[in-house]
Formats: C-alpha cells, structure tokens, sequence
C-alpha cells in the first residue's frame, strides 16, 4: 500500500489560514487606507509562501529583510519558484468565498478601486489563536509586508519580476 503525499501547498485550511493572516495585517493601513484587493493577495500570498523571493524584493526596495531558516533557504521551492499561484485566480476566489461565508473577512466596495479585504472582528480574534510555527512564520512575513504597502503595484510587480528573471539564468 502506497501512501499518499501530501502537499503542505496545497491544503485548504493553511491557505485559509495564510490569506487570513495576510488580511488581517494588511488589510488597511493605521490611517485606514484600504490595501488588500486580488492583485495584492495574489502577490502578498506569493511572497509570504516564497520567503527568498520576498528577500530579494524587500532588498531591491532597500526594506529590512527577513531571517531564513534553514528549510527556506534549502528547499526545492526556493532554488525553483513556483510562479503559478501569481496566476491562480480560481484559488483565491474559492479561499476569499470561504473566508467571506465564515465571516472572517468583509468585503468592502470602492467605486474607483473594486473589492478591497480586511478582517471581521470574528477574523482578527481567529488569526490572534493561530499559534502554528509556521504560521507564526507567516504573520512576521506579513509584519516585513507591512514595509512596503506604500509602494505602487507597478514598482512591486517589477521587483518581482526583475528577482525571478535574475533566478531564470
């Protein structure tokens, strides 16, 4: 009998768990500027599951960088980083319907912008009992984030793009 692999990737509820997180840190600046809408999870997401990719933008934006631990820095994903989830938009939209029916997250409307995130109350009392290491893992990622909320999308997108065309040679 063969057992099966399970990909940490790929579970439900630590992606729920992660965009959560990254929701609720992320979601609106202290002066209460939205900032999470689905061009950002897609990229926030991206960064915190890919640590040495958040690394090398956070040092391309002269940000504090994050301490690696050994299983960041020597792990398939981080010699080879799977790009797919910047495109997946069917994952986000199943994880923000899931979040949204648990009223874990609110959905607010900006005419001009679209769909923007943050956290119920419900949510950030969640997130405060996440206590994984991983996940804690995840929430001092989403702290370094917090760095770079006021750089456009533009400047990001091409700091990601300008460390994965470095990695691609």
């Amino acid at each position: 009998m063969r057992l099966p692999f399970l990909d940490a990737d790929d579970d439900l509820f630590i992606n729920l768990s992660i965009v959560l997180l990254i929701i609720t840190a992320l979601g609106k600046t202290n002066r209460g500027a939205l900032k999470v809408n689905n061009e950002m999870l897609h990229i926030f997401l991206y960064l915190v599951k890919n640590p040495i990719v958040l690394n090398k933008v956070l040092m391309i934006l002269n940000k504090n960088t994050i301490q690696l631990n050994e299983s960041d820095s020597y792990s398939i994903s981080s010699i080879s980083p799977n790009i797919d989830l910047l495109f997946d938009r069917n994952l986000i939209q199943s994880l923000l319907t899931i979040l949204i029916s648990k009223k874990l997250i609110e959905v607010i409307y900006k005419k001009n912008d679209g769909f923007f995130y943050i956290a119920s109350e419900q949510g950030v009392l969640l997130t405060s009992k996440l206590q994984d290491e991983y996940l804690l893992d995840v929430s001092h990622r989403c702290e370094k984030l917090k760095g770079i909320l006021s750089i456009s999308k533009s400047l990001l997108n091409q700091s990601i793009n300008n460390t994965l065309s470095k990695e691609s040679y």
